[in-house]
């Protein structure tokens, strides 16, 4: 780079930004790029984003172009056997060895958290990564699948209940499916990974478990299909005097058959849509058993959808 640091801190500050802006400003980059980008880098990105072209013969355009390319990440890729408790800011690539399924629960605010972990080797081991909240939607990828390269940037590492070591995506952390590798050392070395996958994933299709071993397992199922009966349509009055409605259909298929229930305008835009002994796909649902009878039951949670495929 033909212009220093210290050129071009001066330069933004000639410019109008205060030198405590500009600071924030560095100190927001440096923690969006997990330390992964020079000092030099980060100003000249900020230069860019506050629309100022610092001007100079030894400059051009050409140089912020590339500074906003993505970073070489193989230059800080890491084997899983050099992993070591309460490292920060790792960047990881490897495959997908299996896909465990995700789960909601309540935080000590009553909020609603999300988790999903998934097996991730890189031909020097393997371990368990977990992802958390509005990270966990990248299982909704179609391409997210065992097997799949991967490259995780902004990951930590500590341990698990079990005391094994584990990663965990951080906020600011991101999952890059199929990633481009530079390095030839590091590609023969993932290149060799082998994965066993299931001949269900092979032919396209998303390998679905039957209903009781979902239900026996899980209390949030993402991914779930039967056959439906419709059992009961109501229209109830709430203490409140407000309006509801509930919908309740039997989901079935050769080792079980569950009740669903759907609330509220989701049981009017469902029964608009079904029939009996249709075959259907219903998404995100939490398993939850009746105080009343103590059967389990699927209810639709604000993130359920109900798709017909025969």
């Amino acid at each position: 780079m033909s212009i220093s640091v210290e050129e071009l801190y001066q330069k933004l500050i000639d410019s109008g930004i205060s030198e405590a802006e500009l600071e924030k400003q560095v100190r927001n980059k440096e923690s969006e790029f997990g330390g992964f980008m020079s000092k030099q880098g980060i100003l000249f990105i900020i230069a860019k984003e506050n629309g100022i072209f610092v001007q100079s013969p030894k400059i051009n355009e050409q140089e912020y172009e590339e500074f906003e390319e993505e970073i070489d990440y193989d230059e800080f890729t890491i084997a899983l056997s050099e992993l070591k408790e309460e490292m920060r800011n790792i960047v990881l690539v490897g495959k997908v060895f299996q896909i465990y399924e995700p789960r909601e629960f309540f935080r000590k605010d009553g909020s609603i958290g999300k988790v999903v972990s998934f097996l991730f080797g890189d031909g020097s081991q393997k371990i368990k990564v977990i992802v958390w909240d509005d990270k966990v939607d990248i299982i909704k990828n179609k391409f997210f699948r065992v097997g799949e390269l991967v490259r995780i940037i902004g990951c930590y590492c500590k341990k698990g209940r079990n005391n094994k070591l584990e990663i965990h995506l951080g906020k600011r952390g991101k999952i890059i499916l199929s990633p481009e590798i530079s390095d030839k050392k590091l590609k023969i070395r993932i290149d060799n990974i082998k994965v066993d996958i299931p001949s269900e994933m092979k032919s396209g299709t998303k390998l679905t478990s039957r209903i009781k071993e979902l239900v026996d397992k899980f209390n949030y199922i993402t991914r779930i299909q039967g056959q439906i009966q419709i059992e009961a349509f109501k229209e109830i009055t709430k203490k409140s005097g407000d309006t509801t409605f509930l919908l309740k259909i039997l989901l079935s298929d050769d080792s079980t058959t569950i009740r669903v229930l759907i609330w509220g305008m989701n049981a009017i835009e469902c029964l608009k849509i079904i029939s009996n002994s249709a075959t259907v796909v219903i998404s995100n649902v939490v398993v939850k058993q009746n105080k009343y009878t103590n059967e389990r039951e699927l209810v639709f949670t604000k993130n359920s959808t109900l798709e017909i495929v025969g």
